[in-house]
């Protein structure tokens, strides 16, 4: 049994910016780590204050936040409901079916249910009741609410100097709340966040019950393996499980934890004198990575924008741009994961660094992906902009012939998967889809999943690109049947290299620029695929500050718009930004957004 302390303050946070926040209280030291984060409760009491106050409910938890940054006014018929804000363009504009003007509109089977499939597992949580405090900035979620998260904190709710709980007005509220946000640096969520606080208990609570399987096979090894310490071991077991975070992901054989799995002081001291990839610690992996069906454990870190690699002349590190967004910083810590990544291995595999590496699945949206860890990254948070792909209706409506989508930066298929399976039950739609991708391993696992979901794809190397640059002619007759090309080659030619690939030319209807922070390198290449006499459509992905978004639009329309008089000298092509696709927060205060670039 323990003592329930005075009230702390509780966040109640939109479902997509569960990970933005939870990270900021744990750079804050302010995440209390002895409660979970649970759904908002649907039964919450209302509480009274002199100006009008607002109860948010939720549905059922299905998946971990992607962090997206979509809100709505409540009365739009659209996937992602919640708070307006003109300021701060929070929200889309109203959607429409309009095929042949390159608008959209969402279909109801997908306004609730995003979730990821059985693949990609996340532990969830249980509800809990909490009283929500809301200013009057916020707004009432329609019927089909958004998904909201109780985040505890370990800041104090305010209270008298005799200990008791302050009553505050709706206006202390939300200066309440503005300096919470503030502090944490994330004023930039002051209209989707609202605070609440569990009141103060003096009784016993009973102790909870934990049901995470990583929970109980963490806290069943442990307690052997203490068990064999001195006994002036200060830690506990207790304090190791308690601190240790509640979240994970299984990507098929491999149980994946999160960055901060081993940041808390008890951890920090435990690690100092038993490494993590000590022989000690086998045991405790192994018993991990068992609970959840697994067979590899690893440790998640971000994909850096720069890493650090070695001179082969010296010892001298120096920094270089992460052009093929290596994973370099994914920690094996159970398993065979295969070759250690080197200059050679990461830039110039061979079939062999191939056939011995660790490759792990995932399924969304009904599409098969498979990558190798070590080598290649994973991004569950654009499993909103796959689906979104997929129900595309300049992808499946309004067709007068075959065509082509061009996917300048592929990956393992992410995106490009998605353009070929939203019409290929369609006599007339996406036919193939062409690749440039420079990353090797990248392009191995597109060939792989290609082949998991029964496509054909075929993948030119870079002699196969150069001899057909020198001829002119398409070289291979097979190319013309295969749902994929790839090409494992910079995009900065892809203009010049297609016209060599086939006979005849497929149009290029949609070409995607799926490339964080900026895609804006390939927009000239963009602009010169797309069909000249036909409509088409560029999905420009670029991260924008969330209060520059509507500047940023207005910056890509006029770009496309001289990029496109340059190149065919002022025809009668326009372009207009039909759509904003807000995906995910990329940082605090940072959106990643997709501009539907609609030329014609």
């Amino acid at each position: 049994m323990e003592q329930l302390s005075s009230s702390k303050i509780t966040l109640i946070v939109p479902k997509q910016h569960v990970k933005t926040v939870k990270q900021a209280l744990e750079r804050a030291g302010q995440l209390d780590r002895s409660s979970k984060i649970t759904p908002e409760s649907p039964n919450k009491k209302e509480h009274t204050s002199p100006r009008n106050v607002v109860v948010s409910r939720n549905g059922d938890d299905r998946a971990e936040p992607d962090r997206s940054l979509a809100a709505t006014p409540a009365d739009t018929p659209v996937a992602i409901q919640g708070p307006s804000s003109s300021s701060q363009q929070t929200q889309f504009p109203e959607l429409c079916s309009d095929a042949i003007g390159g608008r959209y509109i969402y279909p109801e089977s997908f306004q609730d249910d995003f979730q990821l499939e059985d693949q990609i597992r996340t532990y969830q949580s249980s509800s809990h009741t909490t009283t929500t405090l809301c200013d009057s900035s916020d707004r009432v979620s329609g019927s089909k609410e958004q998904q909201r998260m109780c985040i505890p904190t370990s800041i104090l709710y305010p209270q008298h100097s005799d200990g008791l709980e302050r009553i505050l007005n709706a206006q202390e509220t939300s200066d309440l709340k503005l300096r919470v946000l503030q502090d944490l640096g994330l004023s930039a969520l002051s209209q989707d966040v609202s605070i609440s606080h569990d009141a103060p208990v003096t009784t016993l609570a009973p102790r909870r019950t934990n049901r995470n399987p990583v929970h109980k096979a963490l806290e069943e090894s442990l307690t052997s393996f203490l068990g064999l310490l001195p006994s002036s071991q200060a830690l506990t077991v207790e304090a190791l499980v308690s601190n240790f975070p509640e979240g994970y992901s299984v990507y098929s054989p491999m149980l994946l934890l999160p960055h901060n799995a081993f940041s808390s002081a008890p951890w920090k001291s435990f690690i100092a004198t038993h490494s993590v990839n000590s022989d000690a610690m086998i045991s405790l992996w192994q018993s991990m990575a068992k609970a959840v069906g697994a067979t590899h454990v690893a440790i998640n870190s971000p994909i850096p924008l720069s890493t650090r690699t070695t001179v082969a002349s010296s010892a001298e590190m120096t920094n270089s741009e992460n052009i093929l967004r290596s994973p370099v910083n994914l920690t094996p810590l159970y398993g065979d994961f295969g070759s250690t990544p080197t200059p050679q291995t990461i830039s110039n595999p061979t079939a062999t660094d191939f056939a011995n590496a660790l490759w792990v699945t995932a399924r969304q949206n009904g599409i098969w992906q498979t990558w190798a860890p070590l080598y290649t990254m994973f991004s569950r948070g654009n499993v909103r902009e796959k689906a979104r792909i997929l129900n595309l209706p300049t992808l499946t409506t309004g067709l007068d012939t075959a065509s082509a989508a061009v996917d300048l930066y592929a990956g393992i298929g992410y995106f490009a998967f998605s353009y070929r399976k939203s019409s290929q039950a369609l006599e007339k739609g996406i036919k193939q889809v062409l690749c440039w991708e420079i990353n090797p391993w990248s392009v191995e696992g597109l060939r792989r999943g290609a082949e998991m979901n029964k496509w054909t794809c075929r993948v030119l190397k870079q002699e196969d690109i150069l001899r057909l640059r020198q001829r002119g002619q398409p070289d291979h007759s097979d190319l013309d049947d295969a749902d994929f090309v790839v090409l494992e080659t910079s995009n900065e030619a892809a203009d010049l290299d297609y016209p060599s690939l086939r006979s005849p030319r497929l149009p290029v209807r949609h070409v995607n620029l799926g490339l964080l922070p900026s895609s804006k390198l390939s927009w000239r290449v963009a602009v010169a695929m797309l069909d000249i006499k036909r409509q088409g459509w560029i999905h420009v992905h670029e991260n924008v500050n969330v209060k520059d978004v509507e500047s940023m639009k207005n910056e890509v329309e006029k770009t496309f718009q001289d990029l496109l008089y340059t190149i065919d000298g002022g025809l009668e092509r326009r372009v207009c930004v039909v759509h904003v696709e807000r995906v995910k927060m990329y940082a605090p205060g940072v959106v990643h957004c997709v501009f539907d670039v609609c030329v014609g």
